[in-house]
């Protein structure tokens, strides 16, 4: 579960780098700079969870192919996009993700496995205020 978690992420970081580099039209720029913050934490997060897979024991998936086989969230493809898009996509990934880190979370209780708890609360914070704030801006 936490394989699939991770790369979930991965996908998530890779699709806020894409909108990043493609986002066009008025009103962009703030969306720029919550795309960097995003891509920052996110980047952050990432590393986090891998440490914690091996922690655990187990090893993270690091194969590109293996990513993508493996991960719920799809990549986007390289285009435009304007400012509307953006917020969709970035809304449907992070509440996809937030889906998945509440799942986690309820089994890692149910496992009393403390350093997951931690990670998922800690996450849950960033998720939440995010989604808050896309939602705010609709």
């Amino acid at each position: 579960m936490l394989n699939q978690f991770l790369t979930n992420v991965f996908m998530l970081k890779n699709n806020f780098y894409n909108l990043y580099f493609n986002i066009k039209g008025k009103g962009s720029s703030s969306l720029i700079i919550s795309l960097e913050d995003n891509i920052k934490s996110i980047n952050e997060i990432y590393i986090k969870l891998a440490e914690l897979i091996k922690k655990i024991g187990g090893y993270p998936i690091m194969n590109l192919s293996e990513i993508k086989n493996v991960s719920t969230i799809k990549e986007i493809v390289s285009k435009d996009y304007d400012v509307d898009e953006v917020s969709d996509i970035m809304l449907s990934n992070l509440t996809l993700i937030n889906n998945m880190n509440k799942q986690v979370g309820e089994y890692a209780f149910k496992n009393n496995d403390l350093d997951s708890i931690n990670f998922v609360l800690n996450f849950n914070n960033y998720l939440s205020n995010n989604i808050r704030l896309l939602k705010m801006n609709k």
